[in-house]
């Protein structure tokens, strides 16, 4: 093959098999460049040992969630984290063996693994999309904050998001209730992954059958009853209360994008308010005029269609055209207008959404691949100024208003079936 034609297969993003062999290549780059990392970097400890001593209070049979805690504060997370990382637990030998410096290494291999999985899942969830062009694949092998969540600190994110993934490859498969379950299994990881919550509502009322709607739900609230079912049967108040809460304020200290604004604004319930009001506003303007364009738009076409097929008894009635590029972009998008008005962003949580950033860039062509770059290079900066400052902030915030924008500008991929009669 002549380098001409190399080069045309890696600029193709409907080349399967070029795809194929680069996302073969860069799992292969990434085994040993995290190979590397365990090597070579000092481990840092930050959240490792309060995991598990949470699960430690677990394993020896406590199921009152006010009850297990960690060095760095109560249990705040839902029921899968505990199983997630009791297996954990019982692989590096428990409590002391695990916070060892042996348990730590061991540890640290399999949250390379788990890496390793999961970037076979975006690099599936991609070549579903055709969007990005093979070459671009590498860019979501680059990122060195990504890199230390996964492991170097061995956060819930990565699992999390890992889960979220393989939710939204099933769903670019049209399999909505096993997706409902896997996405559902993310949540009670760590609850960030319903940030995507709105944005596959739209898909299920729009995509699917009103049956296979609320089956899909029922699957997502079913299986959280199901997880959470030693803590409900035992202290049902005290599981609820900690493990959904929702009213949490973080320290402004660690703040990634809002550390310009003073401590006192930052803390307060009108900034909270504002920020939840603008985050509802830009759901209701992209479901109206991106997700649901080609439907007539989100009001009132889309919503009315789905309840007049529900009370008509017509459960069965419509076959789903959305493209599997529309359902990731559609879920991509819903994620990113989470993040752009979340009132306080940690280091960490840019395992939540570093991996649409390419597919949200180059979904709008009309953007120069070398802007694309330089966007990506600057959100990269921004996670990396460590602890992060005003003017980084600022730029932080101008940057992903820039992301939302593009994705916004993009031309619309959606596509929907014609209602079939019952």
């Amino acid at each position: 093959m002549s380098i001409r034609a190399v080069l045309a297969s890696l600029n193709d993003p409907r080349d399967r098999r070029c795809v194929r062999i680069v996302c073969v290549a860069l799992i292969a780059f990434e085994l040993a460049l995290c190979a590397v990392i365990i090597a070579k970097v000092a481990y840092t400890e930050i959240d490792w040992i309060a995991y598990m001593e949470e699960v430690h209070g677990y394993a020896r049979g406590e199921r009152d969630y006010t009850k297990l805690k960690g060095g760095t504060g109560p249990l705040v997370y839902p029921a899968g984290f505990v199983y997630a990382y009791k297996a954990l637990y019982d692989l590096v030998g428990g409590l002391e063996r695990g916070t060892s410096a042996r348990g730590v290494a061991t540890a640290q291999v399999v949250f390379a693994l788990v890496y390793a999985a999961h970037q076979a899942l975006v690099f599936s969830m991609y070549a579903m999309c055709e969007i990005i062009p093979p070459w671009a694949y590498a860019l979501l092998c680059l990122s060195k904050r990504v890199h230390s969540i996964f492991v170097l600190r061995m956060f819930n994110d990565g699992v999390a998001m890992a889960l979220a993934y393989g939710a939204t490859t099933l769903f670019q498969r049209k399999r909505w209730i096993a997706g409902s379950v896997v996405f559902s299994l993310g949540v009670s990881v760590k609850m960030n992954v319903l940030l995507m919550l709105p944005g596959l509502l739209v898909l299920l009322v729009g995509g699917t059958s009103a049956g296979t709607a609320i089956g899909a739900v029922a699957a997502i609230v079913g299986t959280q009853i199901a997880l959470g079912a030693p803590f409900l049967a035992t202290y049902p108040r005290e599981y609820l209360s900690r493990a959904f809460e929702l009213g949490r304020v973080f320290t402004h200290k660690w703040s990634v994008n809002f550390k310009f604004v003073s401590e006192d604004i930052f803390v307060s319930k009108s900034f909270a308010k504002y920020l939840l009001l603008a985050h509802l506003v830009c759901l209701f303007v992209f479901a109206h005029r991106r997700w649901c364009a080609r439907e007539g738009g989100f009001f009132f076409n889309f919503v009315r269609d789905f309840f007049k097929r529900l009370l008509l008894g017509n459960v069965d009635g419509v076959q789903s055209t959305f493209t599997p590029a529309h359902v990731a972009l559609v879920l991509a998008q819903s994620n990113l207008i989470g993040i752009v008005f979340a009132r306080s962003l940690h280091y960490q949580f840019y395992s939540w959404y570093f991996h649409t950033i390419p597919l949200l860039l180059w979904s709008n062509p009309r953007v120069p691949v070398g802007a694309k770059l330089a966007i990506m290079g600057a959100i990269e900066w921004c996670w990396n100024v460590y602890p992060s400052t005003p003017t980084s902030s600022k730029i932080f915030v101008v940057i992903h208003l820039g992301v939302l924008a593009v994705a916004y500008a993009a031309p619309t991929a959606s596509r929907r079936g014609k209602q079939k009669s019952a």
